[in-house]
C-alpha cells in the first residue's frame, strides 16, 4: 500500500538571511563534488567511511543521469535520505519501510525500533530540509513486495538497508529489479552481514544475463552497477574496492563470531570457564583414583616378590633341589 507524499514544514531555524541562503545553496551545489560529510545532518548508524562511499555512489549516478530517481528500503531516522533530497538533480526519493517493532539480524539478535519511527524521521527531515526538497519524498510503510510498480517511477539509484538477514536482503534485491532502470546502481549497506545475499544476487543476475559488476567499498557498503553502470562503477570506484575473497571470507568469519557471542550472551551455551573447571576437576579425580590403583598394584607386586625370595631361601627348597633336577632329566630322557 502506498503512502501519501510528504509536505515539508518550516525550514531549519526559521527565517534566514540572504548570506545564509547563499551558504546553503553553495553547500547544496558542491557537497557531492567535495564529498562533504556534513550533509549527513541527521544521526544514523553509518560510519564516516560509509557516508563517503554513499556520496561517491550518489555522485556517480547524479553525474550520469539527468533528474534521477532514488529508492531506499529501510529509512530509520532518515539519515540516508538527506543527501539525496538535497541534490537538486534528484527528481523523486522513495522511502519503503515496514517499520516493525523489532527485526531479526544475521548476528543472532533482534533490534527494536520505536513505534513512532516515521514521525521522528519526518521531524528530523523538516529540521534540515527546505519544503520544496521534502516535497520530493514519498513514503511507503510496507514491504517492498507490497509496493505497486505502477506507483513508483523507474529507479536509477537504490539502497537496501532494511532487515539485515540474508533471506530478507536477497528478497529485497530480487524485488528491486522490478523497479530499477536497466542502467542503475543497487547499494547494500552492512554488506559484511548480508554477504551471502549479495553473492546469491550476483549469481541470479548472471543467470538472467544482466550485465553487472560489484564494488565492496569501505566500511560496509557494497554496490552493484547494472547496464552502463557495470563498467562505470568499476572504472570510477574499483580502486577503492576490497579484494573479493578476503572480504567475503572475513565477513563470514566475523558473522560466525558474532552469532557465537550472541548465543553465549543469551545463556544458550554453558559458560566455557565453568565447563573447563568441571572438566579439570573430573580429570584430577580420575588421576587420583588411578594413582591409588597404581600404588595398590605396586604393594601387591612387592609382597609377591618377597614371597618368592622367601621360598628360594627356604631349607625345603634347597633339600628338594636334587629331586627337581632328576625330574627334568627324566622328562628329557623320555622325549
Amino acid at each position: 500500500m502506498a503512502g501519501a507524499g510528504v509536505a515539508g514544514g518550516d525550514r531549519r531555524g526559521g527565517a534566514t538571511s540572504a548570506g545564509d541562503e547563499t551558504g546553503i545553496e553553495r553547500m547544496n551545489k558542491h557537497f557531492l563534488e567535495d564529498l562533504d560529510l556534513s550533509v549527513f545532518s541527521v544521526e544514523s548508524a553509518t560510519s564516516e567511511n560509509d557516508k563517503r562511499s554513499l556520496l561517491r555512489l550518489q555522485k556517480l549516478v547524479s553525474g550520469s543521469a539527468a533528474r534521477y530517481n532514488y529508492l531506499e528500503i529501510g529509512s530509520d531516522q532518515g539519515g540516508s535520505l538527506v543527501p539525496v533530497l538535497r541534490d537538486q538533480n534528484c527528481a523523486h526519493a522513495i522511502s519503503v519501510d515496514l517499520r516493525p517493532e523489532k527485526q531479526p539480524d544475521e548476528r543472532g539478535i533482534s533490534f527494536y525500533y520505536p513505534l513512532d519511527g516515521e514521525a521522528r524521521m519526518l521531524d528530523n527531515l523538516r529540521g534540515c530540509l527546505r519544503p520544496d526538497e521534502l516535497d520530493r519524498l514519498r513514503i511507503f510503510r510496507c514491504d517492498i513486495r507490497d509496493v505497486d510498480v505502477a506507483d513508483v517511477p523507474k529507479i536509477d539509484l537504490a539502497l537496501i538497508d532494511g532487515e539485515h538477514t540474508n533471506t530478507a536482503s536477497f528478497s529485497d534485491a530480487d524485488r528491486m529489479l522490478d523497479f530499477v532502470n536497466d542502467d542503475s546502481v543497487i547499494i547494500f549497506h552492512d554488506s559484511n552481514l548480508i554477504d551471502d545475499a549479495i553473492q546469491n544476487f550476483e549469481r541470479m543476475l548472471s543467470r538472467l544475463k544482466i550485465e553487472h559488476s560489484t564494488v565492496l567499498l569501505p566500511d560496509k557498503v557494497a554496490a552493484i552497477g547494472l547496464g552502463k553502470f557495470a563498467k562505470a562503477i568499476t572504472a570510477q570506484l574499483g580502486f577503492l574496492s576490497a579484494p573479493r575473497s578476503d572480504f567475503f571470507a572475513g565477513a563470514q568469519l566475523n558473522r560466525w563470531i558474532s552469532v557465537a557471542t550472541s548465543i553465549r550472551n543469551r545463556g544458550l551455551l554453558p559458560d566455557q570457564n565453568e565447563q573447563t573447571k568441571s572438566e579439570v576437576s573430573s580429570l584430577r579425580s580420575q588421576l587420583i583414583c588411578e594413582k591409588r590403583e597404581s600404588e595398590r598394584l605396586q604393594r601387591e607386586m612387592e609382597s609377591a616378590r618377597r614371597q618368592v625370595d622367601m621360598l628360594l631361601q627356604s631349607t625345603s627348597w634347597k633339600i628338594t633341589g636334587p629331586l627337581r633336577r632328576g625330574a627334568r632329566l627324566f622328562r628329557r630322557t623320555w622325549k
